[in-house]
């Protein structure tokens, strides 16, 4: 599909014939040929979704920290802090084969790292990166499959309302893990449909050895940043080199394996954990954390009046979901995630979890509260407006949206 389409201004046919050739008539043009150059015009794509781009870029800095954006600033923040030893995105305690330090985390870690940008800054700046690389993935991939230019036009309109349904729920690393796939995809169409030009010694062997290495390496990024999308890449990948394969498949078979060697090595030889065994949930499947509050639905609370009180990589005790990716986009650390990493041990979880609802209990003596902060580091608090401020806390704000509270704890131990 191309970028841009040419418009023809021939002369009209009503003029008369000299009938010498156009270069004899001296009817000037630029060229020299007595014809005006062609008028290049931007392709209907490349404007559409031109405009998507920096519409929804443009969004992404007023997206609150929520979710899937709340959880990947809180990646970066780790690794801005610590890039070889991160803590848990969510948890003061050391990372240990955490499937949140992927290939794309490190790249927007090293960005932090670099430029001095925090992480809310660095995921806003990524939406944009990922969806160029969609959309061109979307480009070129259509170019393979269709001469028609308003196909990828048609794809635009689901893209742009998948967004607009709920942006503060967009996932980062499967955006870009779907952009890379498009572009694999393409690759390895293009590739497998290759002729064999003249004189070529080995007629049919496609793709070429670093060719394979390259496909295989992309394969195995889509697996290291988001497995699922990973198992969709391998099968239309297997799709589209039965389909498009213009020679005999047997003379290729071992350039391909060689691409799901370089995969496989990739995922296995990642330091920060093995792409191929890690888990993104908790390993029994469900929330050990403590649940979402009763009460409040503050998915879009920025919570700019919690996290300006906040300082990075202090500990705060709250059981509101949304409040907890939100603080810990900013850099600080919860007591316990309401969906905790699959690293972070069982046993652990569960105590962590305990020590929420023991705290948040009325019933609690203070003391065993007091014992709480002093183990596990606990200075904030951030309450909903349905649980009750104990005896030695100090409220900072609060947000007169959703009632919810932050104070202070004192020091105690």
């Amino acid at each position: 599909m191309p970028l841009f389409s040419a418009a023809s201004s021939a002369p009209s046919s009503d003029l008369p014939s000299t009938g010498l050739p156009p270069a004899a008539t001296g009817d000037g043009g630029a060229d020299g040929a007595g014809r005006r150059p062609p008028l290049w015009l931007p392709s209907p794509y490349l404007v559409l979704g031109g405009l998507l781009w920096a519409v929804l870029s443009a969004a992404a800095w007023q997206a609150p920290l929520c979710c899937e954006a709340g959880l990947q600033a809180a990646v970066v923040e780790r690794l801005r802090v610590n890039l070889l030893h991160p803590a848990f995105p969510m948890t003061d305690l050391p990372a240990v084969a955490s499937a949140h330090y992927s290939p794309y985390a490190l790249v927007q870690g090293l960005a932090a790292r670099a430029a001095g940008f925090s992480g809310p800054s660095v995921v806003a700046l990524a939406a944009s990166v990922n969806l160029l690389l969609l959309l061109t993935g979307i480009g070129r991939l259509t170019r393979l499959l269709t001469p028609n230019r308003w196909v990828p036009v048609l794809l635009l309109v689901p893209l742009a309302l998948i967004h607009w349904a709920d942006p503060a729920r967009w996932s980062a690393p499967s955006t870009f893990a779907v952009a890379v796939t498009l572009h694999l995809w393409a690759w390895t169409g293009r590739a497998a449909a290759r002729t064999a030009r003249p004189g070529d010694p080995m007629p049919g062997r496609t793709p070429r050895w670093p060719e394979a290495a390259g496909i295989g390496v992309l394969l195995g990024l889509v697996l290291l940043v988001h497995p699922p999308t990973a198992i969709g890449a391998a099968i239309g990948c297997l799709a589209l080199i039965a389909i498009r394969t213009r020679t005999r498949i047997r003379p290729t078979v071992w350039r391909w394996a060689f691409a799901v060697v370089c995969a496989v090595t990739v995922a296995a030889l990642w330091p920060y954990y093995n792409g191929l065994t890690a888990e993104r949930t908790p390993a029994d499947g469900r929330t050990t954390g403590p649940p979402a509050a009763e009460g409040v639905r503050a998915a879009g609370e920025p919570y700019a009046w919690a996290t300006a009180y906040v300082p990075p990589g202090e500990v705060v005790l709250t059981d509101s979901r949304p409040a907890m990716y939100a603080l810990a986009g900013h850099g600080a650390y919860v007591l316990a995630d309401a969906l905790p990493d699959a690293g972070l041990a069982t046993t652990e979880r569960r105590e962590r979890s305990r020590a929420v609802a023991a705290y948040l209990d009325t019933s609690t003596p203070q003391a065993r509260r007091d014992g709480i902060t002093a183990r596990y580091g606990v200075r904030w608090l951030l309450l909903t407006r349905f649980q009750r401020l104990p005896e030695n806390a100090t409220v900072l704000a609060f947000s007169p949206r959703t009632g919810e509270v932050l104070a202070r704890v004192p020091t105690t131990g």
